[in-house]
């Protein structure tokens, strides 16, 4: 358990968290619309140096795309790392409970019993 709580950088998620949820809204609602290009900055496709333009500008994006789903889906990794470590450290931390408690009680029963 010790080991989330130093490893995870929980005060700097805490801090940034706002400004993080934010910034991926803004994102969101900025792909879900169209964006307008300038005339001037739209490529033609009605010539093959347009087409190569927006053939790369297509690449480009969908190589910043790709970098964003890498970066997720590390991210999910780790937090799915820290959280199977956090869970089996909780079921230590149970069994060590029970145990107490039982402890507990047998020394309960045998104190009461003389």
């Amino acid at each position: 358990m010790l080991w989330a709580l130093t490893k995870v950088p929980w005060k700097t998620i805490l801090v940034h968290g706002p400004a993080i949820v934010d910034a991926a809204r803004t994102l969101y609602a900025r792909s879900r619309r169209p964006v307008e290009a300038p005339e001037a900055e739209r490529p033609s496709l009605d010539t093959e140096p347009g087409l190569r333009r927006a053939v790369r500008q297509l690449e480009e994006r969908e190589m910043q795309q790709a970098k964003l789903i890498a970066d997720l889906a590390k991210q999910v990794q780790d937090l799915t790392s820290a959280l199977e470590v956090l869970a089996a450290r909780i079921r230590l931390v149970g069994f060590g409970a029970a145990l107490a408690v039982a402890v507990a009680i047998v020394g309960v029963v045998v104190t009461l019993s003389r």
